[in-house]
């Protein structure tokens, strides 16, 4: 990746931090950690912690960012002993489009069982 492009995602990593904790959210960016990365926000929002994966990117990939995201709220769960993984989404930069315009990538499966109960966060696949 050109320095050109981590610069661009590194500016919409500080944006959306800004944009949620002008939200009234908890957000921290998190460090790069190559193998082991965890993420590039963690956020608390009513009391829940979430895991956000942004792209600035021309081309998509949403099974690549899923993936990466997935495997990035693991890691963040067990560089802290959690035994529940948080959720995770991609934010996906939308072109010529304010932060709040920015699209939110989840699965079916997360969406449901966020919007049944709230309370057990492991989506079963299936």
């Amino acid at each position: 990746m050109s320095q050109y492009n981590k610069t661009k995602g590194s500016q919409f990593e500080t944006d959306v931090m800004k944009w949620l904790r002008k939200m009234g959210a908890i957000a921290e960016r998190l460090t790069k950690a190559g193998a082991k990365d965890e993420g590039d926000i963690v956020t608390v929002i009513a009391g829940e912690t979430y895991i956000l994966e942004l792209k600035n990117r021309a081309t998509l990939s949403l099974p690549e960012f899923w993936r990466e995201a997935q495997v990035e709220a693991l890691n963040y769960a067990k560089a802290r002993g959690i035994g529940e993984v948080p959720l995770s989404y991609v934010i996906v930069k939308r072109r010529n489009a304010s932060i709040d315009q920015a699209w939110v990538i989840q699965d079916l499966a997360q969406w449901l069982k966020e919007k049944s109960d709230g309370s057990d966060h492991q989506a079963s696949s299936s």
